[in-house]
């Protein structure tokens, strides 16, 4: 994705940048996630009020409270209902306990926000029939990611960083601000009266994120003033080679697919035993995740090791999936058995 042309208008190059890369073939609605911070208000202000995707997008802003900040969430969501009534722009509201899906999922609270926050938005956008989601994550969010990932041992697929035009579970996602910094959009938000409300966690050091942000790039920059290019350009670059990989391993498991049904997906054994390791262990963790349930957190890379030797070794047996099911041989055969939801094998209806 080519950059935006240089300017020092910051909705004059939002205008360019979105005309090139997101303006849809045809009218319709688009389901922006908004806070309430400065980020997600600049954009609903670019696309609301300054109309800078053009006339054919029609904003509905949705706005989650995690219900993690107590009485600040929900004052962060009638500051929204607020500004999109003077915007002209419908807003759609939405709320959950993050804690609660984190203890549940046995993951970080922040993830089981992230996916509440997806399902929520998902939810408005195909209740509102829009073409897209929209996320305000800017070029400094990209940066402190690739970071963090690093921190904690990122693949290739973890250094790309959040993609410009992406999806979940099914539905497009779209970031149209990702190659605008923090800065510059503060700047044109100062200027253009942008009204926005501060989360104190992102200047709080008991967070990570926020420690990142506040004491380890500053350093960083000292030893390096255009390292957020260089990040950028790291995070570009495994892109390009992550999407190539997962065309390689899409490729490799269409080739060794025997058979998929309901509950099992058979696979051709020595074909995935001679896959490049890069490959193999690609294939291992798409068929994971096709076998998985809902919610399930993704497997350690121990686990994914375990799986590369038991295919490698060609010994009979099985190895238990994390969150349910398994891959076991079967002659020549590799069979992936899906998880099952034990509520649903007894004969209830799954929660609404």
């Amino acid at each position: 994705m080519t950059p935006p042309r240089p300017t020092d208008d910051l909705a004059a190059a939002f205008r360019d940048h979105w005309l090139r890369h997101f303006a849809p073939a045809a009218p319709g609605r688009l389901v922006l996630g908004v806070s309430g911070g400065i980020d997600s208000m600049t954009l609903l202000a670019l696309l609301a009020r300054e109309r800078a995707g053009g006339p054919d997008v029609e904003v509905v802003a949705a706005h989650f409270d995690h219900g993690v900040r107590g009485p600040a969430g929900a004052e962060d969501g009638r500051f929204v209902e607020a500004v999109g009534a003077v915007w002209g722009t419908r807003v759609e509201r939405g709320a959950g306990d993050a804690s609660a899906r984190a203890r549940e999922g046995g993951r970080g609270p922040m993830a089981a926000a992230r996916e509440l926050r997806y399902e929520f938005l998902r939810e408005v956008a195909e209740d509102e029939d829009a073409w897209a989601i929209a996320t305000a994550h800017q070029r400094d969010d990209r940066v402190e990611t690739v970071l963090f990932r690093i921190t904690r041992g990122a693949s290739i697929d973890g250094l790309g960083g959040p993609r410009a035009i992406d999806e979940w579970r099914g539905t497009p996602v779209i970031r149209p601000l990702l190659p605008f910094s923090r800065a510059a959009i503060a700047e044109w938000a100062g200027r253009a009266d942008v009204p926005f409300r501060e989360d104190p966690s992102n200047v709080d050091s008991r967070y990570p994120r926020s420690r990142l942000r506040h004491e380890v790039l500053p350093l960083l920059r000292e030893l390096n003033p255009r390292i957020d290019a260089a990040i950028v350009r790291l995070s570009d670059l495994a892109s390009m080679d992550a999407a190539y990989l997962r065309a390689e391993t899409d490729a490799l498991l269409d080739r060794a697919s025997i058979s998929r049904g309901e509950r099992e997906w058979e696979l051709d054994a020595s074909a995935l035993a001679h896959a490049p390791e890069a490959l193999l262990r690609r294939a291992i963790i798409a068929a994971w995740s096709w076998g998985a349930l809902e919610h399930t957190p993704p497997p350690a890379a121990a686990w994914v090791e375990g799986v590369v030797e038991f295919l490698r070794g060609g010994r009979g047996g099985h190895v238990p999936a994390p969150g349910g099911g398994e891959i076991q041989r079967r002659g020549p055969a590799i069979v992936v058995r899906r998880a099952t939801d034990s509520k649903i094998e007894d004969g209830e209806e799954p929660a609404e």
